[in-house]
């Protein structure tokens, strides 16, 4: 991809997260029919900061929402603020934010230390994974850290089936696809690992495991209530 295109869908990404955090929210839903301080609310209602989520509290929140935990610290709840034929836009009443494309985080705020973007050299595996490819591929990306002052880190990675698994959320048994992956990046001495666990339905991955930034811990998400597809 062109440098100037990178810039470009950087600048694009990190416009959409300053949105997301800022104070005037409700700009920046894409459904009209519903207000930012609406979903705000309900994610308030129903997030707990002693314990993970139940399902009554997950029922009670009427937006498409997911469970995202950082290392050790309790489950919190992101809701679906805006969605795009490629990505979606999840936040809380906490100002976190991430966008996601396919299931994986490409851009973060609120944590601390944020993923700025990532860009594919040849596209995301992921993709091919979801759409029934079980081979072992290599890919390289490019990341983005602004707090680090570091931009188009490379990342050579591998992403590799490992079968199927049931994964349990919300007491409901899941049968998924799991796929790992492993990555590398020699600018910043990191290494880590990647786990999906796929849906057959292309786009929506039930659970993963996440490395965003080498001073975050592992982001570990699962889908409450599944998007709408598109």
């Amino acid at each position: 991809m062109p440098m100037t295109s990178h810039i470009r869908r950087r600048r694009r990404g990190l416009a959409v997260l300053a949105c997301a955090i800022a104070a005037g929210l409700a700009g920046c839903s894409s459904d009209s029919n519903t207000t930012w301080p609406q979903i705000v609310e309900a994610a308030q209602l129903a997030w707990s900061k002693d314990s993970g989520i139940t399902l009554q509290q997950a029922a009670a929140v009427p937006y498409a929402s997911m469970g995202i935990r950082i290392g050790d610290e309790p489950e919190r709840m992101l809701v679906l603020a805006s969605q795009t034929q490629d990505s979606q836009l999840w936040t809380s009443a906490s100002r976190i934010a991430i966008i996601t494309e396919n299931g994986r985080i490409l851009r973060s705020a609120g944590f601390g230390h944020g993923l700025s973007a990532v860009v594919f050299d040849h596209g995301d595996p992921l993709i091919q994974a979801e759409h029934g490819d079980r081979s072992v591929r290599r890919t390289l990306r490019f990341a983005d850290f602004q707090d680090l002052n570091r931009y188009s880190v490379p990342l050579t990675c591998t992403i590799k089936p490992s079968g199927d698994e049931n994964i349990v959320i919300l007491g409901k048994n899941i049968r998924a696809h799991r796929v790992d992956e492993h990555c590398d990046s020699e600018a910043l001495d990191w290494s880590f690992d990647n786990v999906f666990w796929l849906s057959d339905t292309p786009g929506l991955v039930w659970r993963s495991i996440q490395n965003l930034h080498p001073k975050l811990a592992p982001v570990e998400i699962e889908i409450l209530r599944p998007p709408s597809v598109r």
